[in-house]
């Protein structure tokens, strides 16, 4: 386990209240294994990799797809006391984008491509997909146009979500 290598682009700033851990990564993981998950992709973000790789499970089906990385908000820093003011502003104009970052419409259509491309491939297999609030959110709206800027606001880190092949969405609740 640890000769794995990955290579990891960009090393996400994380602040501390997100961090799991091993325990906490362990009960995630054996709380989904009810749901006999045949492939595990994640983000090439250390945190969300962290979330399968610091697990109990077999690595062997674990894929890295850069379209599950978290979008870039902007090409300037964005100071942790601006940062939800800046998601609201994208989620109220999902268009535009902040100079030198991605709408959430450019990163919906990423995950989207994704998306059909595990369907083509994996369509009769069960997947699990670890990646980033912003884009799990910003994916959740596709399925279920209600979910809005609050429900964002109101995730928690880790948070689990069922998506059915029906667009169903059911979320599963964690607590620590």
């Amino acid at each position: 386990m640890d000769q794995m290598k990955i290579s990891i682009d960009h090393e996400e700033i994380v602040p501390e209240i997100y961090s799991l851990n091993l325990s906490e990564l362990a009960s995630l993981i054996y709380f989904l294994n009810d749901y006999n998950i045949d492939y595990y992709f994640s983000s090439p973000f250390k945190r969300a990799f962290d979330t399968l790789y610091k697990s109990p499970i077999n690595f062997d089906k674990i894929h890295i797809d850069d379209r599950l990385k978290e979008r870039v908000l902007s090409s300037s820093y964005v100071d942790d006391n601006d940062f939800k003011s800046v998601i609201k502003y994208l989620w109220e104009n999902t268009s535009y984008p902040l100079p030198g970052g991605e709408s959430n419409v450019t990163a919906l259509n990423r995950v989207l491509d994704f998306l059909k491309d595990l369907e083509h491939k994996y369509s009769n297999q069960t997947i699990l997909i670890t990646s980033h609030g912003n884009i799990i959110g910003i994916l959740l709206n596709y399925f279920d146009s209600t979910f809005n800027y609050k429900q964002w606001e109101e995730m928690t880190f880790p948070d689990c979500y069922i998506i059915n092949k029906d667009s169903s969405i059911k979320r599963i609740m964690i607590y620590w």
